[in-house]
This record gives C-alpha cells, structure tokens and sequence, in this order.
C-alpha cells in the first residue's frame, strides 16, 4: 500500500464523482434586440433590450434621473420598476405592484396615559420657548 498509489485512488474516486455529478442546466443566452446609448455633457439617455425580456430606458440631466426597468422574476412575473430622482429625492414606483406597500397606521387599543399626555404638553410648551434639546435628550439651548 503505497502512499502515491493511494493518493492517485483517491484522486480518480474524486475525478469520477465530479464527472458523475449532476450540473444545472446551462442558461439560455439572450441576444440583445436594442442598444440606443447617446450622452452629451451632462445628459445622457439608454435604452436597451434584450429578448429576454429585459428593458432598460433611462435618461438623465442637471435636473435628475428617470427610468424604467423591466424584467422576468423567476416565477414568471413581470416586473416593472419606474425611477424618478432629482433634487427632492429619489422615488421608486412599481406599476406590476412588486414594490412592498407600507402597512396601514394601527389603532390604539389602550389611551395614552394621562402622565404621558402631560409630558409632551410640557415637551411642546418648552419647545415654544426655545427649548433645545441634543439627540441625548440633553438641553443645549434656552432662550
């Protein structure tokens, strides 16, 4: 029992096993249909396709960006993802819905305690006279 010879048994049982192993089927490639790039200065505008359902149709400026976005989910879904972002901010909408939406405000089941209510009546009458406090709670400013 020779140690190369045994190294070389192990070699092959492993080289047999990666061949025997099952593969993911390869994935299908996908051809482009339409490539439309142009930019000048600062604004520039995309739209590519591809037949595999993607779509991509952006353009841009000084003022911002808008865009589109579209493509297969895995289940079979088409999604569809709009962008507009300029100086208020960026907004992300989904017309095929696959944007999570956020839940409804929750009715109180308990009223607020009567210590509570009075605490931030005090809060808000110290605020009115200039009152500030630091992200500790500390006060850094009386007016």
């Amino acid at each position: 029992t020779n140690p190369t010879n045994m190294k070389a048994a192990v070699f092959v049982a492993l080289l047999a096993l990666a061949t025997a192993a099952p593969r993911a089927d390869k994935p299908a490639s996908a051809e482009l249909i339409n490539d439309d790039r142009s930019q000048e200065g600062a604004s520039y505008s995309t739209h590519v396709e591809i037949d595999n359902g993607i779509l991509i149709s952006e353009s841009g400026d000084d003022e911002g960006v808008q865009g589109t976005y579209v493509f297969t989910a895995p289940n079979g879904e088409t999604v569809e993802m709009r962008l507009v972002a300029n100086e208020n901010g960026a907004v992300f909408e989904s017309p095929s819905g696959h944007l999570p939406v956020a839940p409804l405000p929750v009715q109180a089941i308990h009223p607020i305690p009567e210590h509570a209510l009075e605490a931030i009546e005090f809060a808000a009458q110290q605020r009115a006279a200039g009152v500030e406090w630091d992200e500790q709670g500390f006060v850094v400013n009386i007016n």
